[in-house]
Protein backbone atom coordinates (compact mmCIF):
# COMPACT_ATOMS: atom_id res chain seq x y z
CA UNK A 1 0.00 0.00 0.00
CA UNK A 2 1.55 3.36 -0.99
CA UNK A 3 2.45 5.94 1.63
CA UNK A 4 3.79 9.47 1.22
CA UNK A 5 7.19 9.14 2.87
CA UNK A 6 8.61 12.56 2.16
CA UNK A 7 7.54 15.99 0.92
CA UNK A 8 9.87 18.69 -0.36
CA UNK A 9 8.50 22.23 -0.69
CA UNK A 10 10.22 25.15 -2.41
CA UNK A 11 9.12 28.69 -3.24
CA UNK A 12 5.62 27.99 -1.91
CA UNK A 13 3.49 30.56 -0.08
CA UNK A 14 5.07 31.81 3.15
CA UNK A 15 7.01 28.59 3.75
CA UNK A 16 10.76 28.37 3.91
CA UNK A 17 12.17 25.72 1.57
CA UNK A 18 11.90 22.49 3.51
CA UNK A 19 11.70 18.71 3.45
CA UNK A 20 9.37 16.73 5.70
CA UNK A 21 9.73 13.03 6.50
CA UNK A 22 6.19 11.90 7.22
CA UNK A 23 4.95 9.19 9.54
CA UNK A 24 3.04 6.38 7.75
CA UNK A 25 0.02 6.92 10.00
CA UNK A 26 -0.64 10.23 11.82
CA UNK A 27 1.13 13.53 11.19
CA UNK A 28 0.21 16.64 13.17
CA UNK A 29 1.18 20.07 11.82
CA UNK A 30 0.85 22.53 14.72
CA UNK A 31 1.40 26.26 15.16
CA UNK A 32 -0.28 29.61 15.63
CA UNK A 33 -2.80 31.09 13.23
CA UNK A 34 -1.11 32.45 10.12
CA UNK A 35 2.10 30.47 10.69
CA UNK A 36 1.75 28.45 7.46
CA UNK A 37 0.10 25.20 8.59
CA UNK A 38 -2.57 25.24 5.90
CA UNK A 39 0.06 26.01 3.27
CA UNK A 40 1.74 22.68 4.08
CA UNK A 41 -1.54 20.86 3.40
CA UNK A 42 -2.06 22.90 0.24
CA UNK A 43 1.35 21.87 -1.09
CA UNK A 44 0.56 18.19 -0.46
CA UNK A 45 -2.87 18.64 -2.05
CA UNK A 46 -1.20 19.90 -5.24
CA UNK A 47 0.69 16.59 -5.46
CA UNK A 48 -2.46 14.49 -5.51
CA UNK A 49 -5.11 16.73 -7.04
CA UNK A 50 -3.10 19.02 -9.31
CA UNK A 51 -4.81 22.12 -7.98
CA UNK A 52 -5.29 24.18 -4.84
CA UNK A 53 -8.24 24.10 -2.45
CA UNK A 54 -7.56 27.78 -1.63
CA UNK A 55 -6.30 29.63 -4.71
CA UNK A 56 -7.98 30.11 -8.07
CA UNK A 57 -4.63 30.32 -9.90
CA UNK A 58 -1.30 28.54 -9.28
CA UNK A 59 0.57 31.85 -9.45
CA UNK A 60 -1.09 32.83 -6.17
CA UNK A 61 0.81 30.04 -4.41
CA UNK A 62 4.20 31.53 -5.29
CA UNK A 63 6.20 32.90 -2.37
CA UNK A 64 6.61 36.67 -2.34
CA UNK A 65 9.73 37.59 -4.29
CA UNK A 66 9.89 34.27 -6.17
CA UNK A 67 8.63 33.47 -9.66
CA UNK A 68 8.10 29.71 -9.33
CA UNK A 69 7.33 26.97 -6.84
CA UNK A 70 7.93 23.21 -6.68
CA UNK A 71 6.47 20.40 -4.57
CA UNK A 72 8.18 17.00 -4.59
CA UNK A 73 6.86 13.80 -3.03
CA UNK A 74 8.43 10.39 -2.47
CA UNK A 75 5.80 7.66 -2.43
CA UNK A 76 6.82 4.38 -0.85
CA UNK A 77 5.51 0.91 -1.71
CA UNK A 78 5.95 -2.46 0.01
CA UNK A 79 6.45 -4.43 -3.21
CA UNK A 80 8.46 -2.14 -5.51
CA UNK A 81 10.83 0.85 -5.53
CA UNK A 82 9.60 4.26 -4.44
CA UNK A 83 8.05 6.71 -6.88
CA UNK A 84 9.13 10.34 -6.98
CA UNK A 85 6.42 12.74 -8.14
CA UNK A 86 6.81 16.45 -8.72
CA UNK A 87 4.50 19.29 -9.57
CA UNK A 88 5.73 22.80 -10.15
CA UNK A 89 4.70 26.18 -11.43
CA UNK A 90 6.62 28.74 -13.42
CA UNK A 91 5.53 31.52 -15.74
CA UNK A 92 4.90 28.85 -18.36
CA UNK A 93 2.29 27.08 -16.28
CA UNK A 94 2.08 23.79 -14.36
CA UNK A 95 4.47 20.89 -15.05
CA UNK A 96 4.15 17.39 -13.59
CA UNK A 97 6.68 14.53 -13.48
CA UNK A 98 6.86 11.02 -12.13
CA UNK A 99 10.27 9.36 -11.88
CA UNK A 100 11.75 11.97 -14.24
CA UNK A 101 9.12 11.36 -16.94
CA UNK A 102 6.49 13.95 -17.85
CA UNK A 103 3.06 12.90 -16.64
CA UNK A 104 -0.51 14.18 -16.46
CA UNK A 105 -2.55 15.45 -13.54
CA UNK A 106 -4.78 12.39 -13.93
CA UNK A 107 -1.84 10.07 -13.33
CA UNK A 108 -0.85 12.02 -10.22
CA UNK A 109 -4.36 11.65 -8.86
CA UNK A 110 -4.27 7.89 -9.39
CA UNK A 111 -0.83 7.46 -7.83
CA UNK A 112 -1.66 9.52 -4.72
CA UNK A 113 -5.41 9.42 -3.99
CA UNK A 114 -6.47 11.68 -1.17
CA UNK A 115 -9.44 12.97 0.76
CA UNK A 116 -9.53 16.50 2.16
CA UNK A 117 -11.52 17.94 5.07
CA UNK A 118 -11.16 21.72 5.07
CA UNK A 119 -13.44 24.63 6.00
CA UNK A 120 -14.70 25.03 2.43
CA UNK A 121 -16.04 21.47 2.49
CA UNK A 122 -19.06 22.78 4.41
CA UNK A 123 -20.40 23.72 0.97
CA UNK A 124 -21.05 20.01 0.37
CA UNK A 125 -23.78 20.23 3.03
CA UNK A 126 -24.87 23.84 2.79
CA UNK A 127 -24.65 24.83 -0.89
CA UNK A 128 -25.96 23.61 -4.21
CA UNK A 129 -25.74 20.13 -5.72
CA UNK A 130 -22.63 20.88 -7.82
CA UNK A 131 -20.35 20.48 -4.79
CA UNK A 132 -21.90 17.14 -3.87
CA UNK A 133 -21.69 15.85 -7.46
CA UNK A 134 -18.02 16.82 -7.56
CA UNK A 135 -17.38 14.93 -4.33
CA UNK A 136 -19.09 11.81 -5.65
CA UNK A 137 -17.33 12.03 -9.02
CA UNK A 138 -13.88 12.19 -7.40
CA UNK A 139 -14.61 8.97 -5.56
CA UNK A 140 -15.93 7.31 -8.71
CA UNK A 141 -12.78 8.36 -10.58
CA UNK A 142 -10.76 6.07 -8.29
CA UNK A 143 -13.30 3.25 -7.97
CA UNK A 144 -14.39 2.81 -11.60
CA UNK A 145 -11.52 2.79 -14.16
CA UNK A 146 -13.82 3.81 -17.03
CA UNK A 147 -15.49 6.61 -15.15
CA UNK A 148 -13.33 9.52 -16.29
CA UNK A 149 -13.66 8.52 -19.96
CA UNK A 150 -17.41 8.11 -19.55
CA UNK A 151 -17.78 11.45 -17.77
CA UNK A 152 -15.80 13.24 -20.47
CA UNK A 153 -17.89 11.64 -23.22
CA UNK A 154 -21.09 12.75 -21.52
CA UNK A 155 -19.76 16.27 -20.94
CA UNK A 156 -18.85 16.54 -24.64
CA UNK A 157 -22.29 15.31 -25.75
CA UNK A 158 -23.98 17.76 -23.37
CA UNK A 159 -21.87 20.67 -24.59
CA UNK A 160 -22.50 19.86 -28.25
CA UNK A 161 -26.24 19.32 -27.78
CA UNK A 162 -26.55 22.65 -25.96
CA UNK A 163 -24.72 24.39 -28.79
CA UNK A 164 -27.13 22.88 -31.31
CA UNK A 165 -30.11 23.90 -29.18
CA UNK A 166 -28.88 27.48 -28.95
CA UNK A 167 -28.18 27.66 -32.68
CA UNK A 168 -31.64 26.36 -33.52
CA UNK A 169 -30.15 23.94 -36.06
CA UNK A 170 -32.17 20.89 -34.99
CA UNK A 171 -32.50 18.00 -37.44
CA UNK A 172 -30.00 15.16 -37.75
CA UNK A 173 -27.29 17.03 -35.86
CA UNK A 174 -29.47 17.46 -32.80
CA UNK A 175 -30.69 13.87 -33.02
CA UNK A 176 -27.13 12.55 -33.13
CA UNK A 177 -26.01 14.45 -30.04
CA UNK A 178 -29.25 13.62 -28.21
CA UNK A 179 -28.63 9.93 -28.87
CA UNK A 180 -25.05 10.20 -27.59
CA UNK A 181 -26.22 12.16 -24.54
CA UNK A 182 -28.79 9.51 -23.65
CA UNK A 183 -26.33 6.65 -24.17
CA UNK A 184 -23.49 8.11 -22.09
CA UNK A 185 -25.81 9.70 -19.54
CA UNK A 186 -27.55 6.42 -18.82
CA UNK A 187 -24.20 4.66 -18.35
CA UNK A 188 -22.94 7.48 -16.13
CA UNK A 189 -26.03 7.40 -13.92
CA UNK A 190 -25.81 3.60 -13.62
CA UNK A 191 -22.14 3.82 -12.61
CA UNK A 192 -22.88 6.49 -10.02
CA UNK A 193 -25.68 4.49 -8.46
CA UNK A 194 -23.52 1.36 -8.31
CA UNK A 195 -20.69 3.29 -6.68
CA UNK A 196 -23.05 4.89 -4.21
CA UNK A 197 -24.09 1.51 -2.79
CA UNK A 198 -20.71 1.00 -1.12
CA UNK A 199 -20.44 4.63 -0.05
CA UNK A 200 -23.90 4.54 1.52
CA UNK A 201 -22.98 1.55 3.69
CA UNK A 202 -19.55 2.90 4.69
CA UNK A 203 -21.02 6.31 5.53
CA UNK A 204 -23.59 4.80 7.86
CA UNK A 205 -20.86 2.88 9.68
CA UNK A 206 -18.63 5.94 10.05
CA UNK A 207 -21.50 8.10 11.32
CA UNK A 208 -22.36 5.42 13.84
CA UNK A 209 -18.80 5.41 15.16
CA UNK A 210 -19.11 9.17 15.74
CA UNK A 211 -22.48 8.84 17.52
CA UNK A 212 -24.16 11.04 14.92
CA UNK A 213 -27.28 8.90 14.74
CA UNK A 214 -28.92 7.51 11.62
CA UNK A 215 -27.37 9.07 8.53
CA UNK A 216 -27.82 8.21 4.88
CA UNK A 217 -27.06 9.50 1.42
CA UNK A 218 -29.38 9.33 -1.56
CA UNK A 219 -28.81 10.10 -5.21
CA UNK A 220 -31.40 11.77 -7.41
CA UNK A 221 -30.25 10.96 -10.98
CA UNK A 222 -31.10 14.34 -12.51
CA UNK A 223 -34.49 13.61 -13.98
CA UNK A 224 -37.95 12.51 -12.84
CA UNK A 225 -38.05 9.26 -10.88
CA UNK A 226 -39.64 6.32 -12.68
CA UNK A 227 -38.59 7.54 -16.13
CA UNK A 228 -35.70 6.59 -18.34
CA UNK A 229 -33.34 9.34 -19.41
CA UNK A 230 -34.60 8.90 -22.97
CA UNK A 231 -38.18 9.56 -21.84
CA UNK A 232 -37.12 12.56 -19.75
CA UNK A 233 -35.25 14.10 -22.69
CA UNK A 234 -38.19 13.49 -25.02
CA UNK A 235 -40.68 15.00 -22.58
CA UNK A 236 -38.52 18.12 -22.22
CA UNK A 237 -37.79 18.50 -25.92
CA UNK A 238 -39.84 21.65 -26.52
CA UNK A 239 -38.72 23.27 -23.27
CA UNK A 240 -35.06 22.54 -24.08
CA UNK A 241 -35.54 24.13 -27.51
CA UNK A 242 -36.99 27.29 -25.98
CA UNK A 243 -34.35 27.60 -23.28
CA UNK A 244 -31.39 26.48 -25.36
CA UNK A 245 -30.14 24.12 -22.66
CA UNK A 246 -30.53 20.46 -21.70
CA UNK A 247 -32.59 20.35 -18.52
CA UNK A 248 -32.41 16.65 -17.62
CA UNK A 249 -29.44 14.35 -17.16
CA UNK A 250 -26.62 13.39 -14.80
CA UNK A 251 -25.35 16.99 -14.85
CA UNK A 252 -28.45 17.81 -12.78
CA UNK A 253 -27.97 14.92 -10.32
CA UNK A 254 -28.34 15.66 -6.62
CA UNK A 255 -26.55 13.84 -3.80
CA UNK A 256 -28.66 14.31 -0.68
CA UNK A 257 -27.32 13.86 2.83
CA UNK A 258 -29.89 13.06 5.48
CA UNK A 259 -29.56 12.81 9.24
CA UNK A 260 -32.46 11.35 11.15
CA UNK A 261 -35.72 12.37 9.48
CA UNK A 262 -34.54 15.41 7.51
CA UNK A 263 -31.89 17.01 5.33
CA UNK A 264 -28.59 17.37 7.17
CA UNK A 265 -28.20 21.04 6.30
CA UNK A 266 -31.44 21.83 8.17
CA UNK A 267 -30.62 19.84 11.30
CA UNK A 268 -26.97 20.06 12.29
CA UNK A 269 -24.63 22.57 13.91
CA UNK A 270 -21.32 23.53 12.32
CA UNK A 271 -19.51 21.14 14.65
CA UNK A 272 -21.83 18.29 13.66
CA UNK A 273 -21.32 19.25 10.02
CA UNK A 274 -17.59 18.85 10.43
CA UNK A 275 -18.02 15.40 11.95
CA UNK A 276 -20.51 14.48 9.24
CA UNK A 277 -18.16 15.55 6.44
CA UNK A 278 -15.21 13.82 8.08
CA UNK A 279 -17.30 10.65 8.17
CA UNK A 280 -18.17 11.13 4.48
CA UNK A 281 -14.50 11.56 3.49
CA UNK A 282 -13.39 8.54 5.53
CA UNK A 283 -16.27 6.52 4.07
CA UNK A 284 -15.16 7.39 0.55
CA UNK A 285 -11.61 6.40 1.52
CA UNK A 286 -13.01 3.04 2.70
CA UNK A 287 -14.76 2.51 -0.63
CA UNK A 288 -11.62 3.37 -2.60
CA UNK A 289 -9.62 0.91 -0.51
CA UNK A 290 -12.19 -1.84 -1.09
CA UNK A 291 -11.93 -1.30 -4.87
CA UNK A 292 -8.20 -0.66 -5.25
CA UNK A 293 -6.43 -1.93 -2.09
CA UNK A 294 -5.07 1.63 -1.70
CA UNK A 295 -5.94 3.69 1.36
CA UNK A 296 -6.15 7.36 0.36
CA UNK A 297 -4.13 9.96 2.20
CA UNK A 298 -6.47 11.96 4.46
CA UNK A 299 -5.79 15.68 4.92
CA UNK A 300 -7.66 17.60 7.63
CA UNK A 301 -7.23 21.33 8.16
CA UNK A 302 -7.80 23.11 11.48
CA UNK A 303 -8.74 20.12 13.59
CA UNK A 304 -10.08 22.00 16.62
CA UNK A 305 -12.14 24.60 14.74
CA UNK A 306 -15.85 24.41 15.60
CA UNK A 307 -15.37 21.27 17.70
CA UNK A 308 -15.90 21.06 21.45
CA UNK A 309 -13.87 18.63 23.52
CA UNK A 310 -16.32 15.74 23.10
CA UNK A 311 -16.42 16.14 19.32
CA UNK A 312 -12.63 16.46 19.20
CA UNK A 313 -12.26 13.18 21.06
CA UNK A 314 -14.64 11.41 18.70
CA UNK A 315 -12.87 12.67 15.58
CA UNK A 316 -9.39 11.99 16.98
CA UNK A 317 -10.48 8.43 17.75
CA UNK A 318 -11.77 7.89 14.22
CA UNK A 319 -8.56 9.24 12.66
CA UNK A 320 -6.39 7.15 14.98
CA UNK A 321 -8.33 4.08 13.88
CA UNK A 322 -7.90 4.82 10.17
CA UNK A 323 -5.32 2.39 8.80
CA UNK A 324 -4.09 4.82 6.16
CA UNK A 325 -2.01 7.97 6.44
CA UNK A 326 -3.27 11.32 7.78
CA UNK A 327 -1.83 14.83 7.84
CA UNK A 328 -3.71 17.13 10.24
CA UNK A 329 -3.25 20.78 11.18
CA UNK A 330 -4.16 22.18 14.57
CA UNK A 331 -3.25 24.92 17.01
CA UNK A 332 -2.38 22.09 19.39
CA UNK A 333 -3.14 18.36 19.02
CA UNK A 334 -5.63 16.70 21.37
CA UNK A 335 -4.12 15.35 24.57
CA UNK A 336 -2.56 11.93 23.98
CA UNK A 337 -2.81 12.21 20.18
CA UNK A 338 0.94 12.00 19.62
CA UNK A 339 3.07 9.09 20.85
CA UNK A 340 6.49 7.92 19.76
CA UNK A 341 5.12 4.93 17.84
CA UNK A 342 2.02 6.00 15.96
CA UNK A 343 2.40 9.69 15.08
CA UNK A 344 4.77 12.53 14.25
CA UNK A 345 4.42 16.21 15.04
CA UNK A 346 5.80 19.21 13.16
CA UNK A 347 5.78 22.80 14.40
CA UNK A 348 5.34 25.74 12.03
CA UNK A 349 6.46 29.19 13.08
CA UNK A 350 6.54 32.08 10.59
CA UNK A 351 6.91 29.68 7.67
CA UNK A 352 9.67 27.58 9.22
CA UNK A 353 8.89 23.90 9.91
CA UNK A 354 10.67 21.79 12.51
CA UNK A 355 10.04 18.25 13.72
CA UNK A 356 9.03 18.03 17.36
CA UNK A 357 9.91 15.08 19.61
Amino acid sequence: MPVLREVGIGGFRCLEDTRLRLHPRLNWIVGDNGAGKTSVLEAIYWLGRGRSFRASRPALCTRHGDSAWLVRGRIGFTDRPDDVVRIGYSGGGIATHRNQATTTLVEHARVLPMQMVEPGLHRVVEDGPAYRRRFLDWGMFHVEPRYLTLWRSYARALRQRNQVLRSGAGGDQQDAWTHELIRTGTELATAREAGLAGLREAFAVRCGSLDLGTAEIRLHPGWEAGKSLADAIRDRSEQDQRQGVTGAGPHRAELRIRLGEGEARDRVSRGQQKLLLSALCLAQADVIFAATAIRPLVLLDDFTAELGRAYQERLAGMLAGYEGQCVITALTPPEGAVTADDAAMFHVEQGRIVTRD
